[in-house]
């Protein structure tokens, strides 16, 4: 069974069965709908419904692009796509703020078969999709022995003596 980890910087190195996912940012849709960007680096109605529509179509089918308030978002500059990135996740946050878990759905859905543990680098209170997958919560320190299958080693005093634990035996 699949868990997941909640950390605030992705490993770099990953062993095998191990995944990184990020909140999203829709950077590969913008790239895609680059074409049809304004020259002036400002934002424009035609631009923001073809990205969204691209986003809707690969995500969530039902979104309707044209019940969106996209009057607030026009003329936006931005120097580059991550610019653009962030007001694309500031516009759908405000407008259709269900568009993130199903972003995870489709994330979680599509990740390889063989996958043991998850790093959501994210925040903690957008995690219902891995528990709506039926993912566990595994915290950082229980990482290394949840994928290494060796319990961890208790460190510390027993709860009852040596002794006591021979006089327990021998009254019995």
């Amino acid at each position: 069974m699949s868990k997941f980890v909640v950390v605030k910087e992705a490993p770099t190195m990953l062993a095998k069965g191990e995944i990184i996912i990020v909140q999203p940012t829709f950077l590969s849709e913008i790239e895609q709908n680059s074409r049809k960007a304004p020259k002036h680096m400002q934002t424009a109605i035609n631009h923001l419904r073809e990205v969204l529509n691209t986003i809707g179509q690969k995500y969530d089918q039902d979104m309707n692009v044209f019940k969106m308030r996209l009057v607030n978002y026009e003329g936006r500059a931005y120097k580059d796509n991550n610019e653009l990135s962030a007001i694309f996740v500031s516009l759908l946050r405000s407008e259709y703020p269900v568009i993130f878990d199903k972003v995870l759905e489709f994330e979680l859905k599509n990740r390889p078969l063989n996958t043991k543990l998850i790093y959501y680098v994210g925040d903690f209170n957008t995690t219902g999709p891995f528990y709506k997958a039926g993912l566990d919560f595994l915290e950082n320190k229980d990482i290394e022995s949840y994928m290494t299958g060796k319990p961890k080693k208790v460190v510390g005093k027993p709860a009852i003596s040596k002794e006591e634990m021979e006089s327990y035996d021998s009254e019995s």
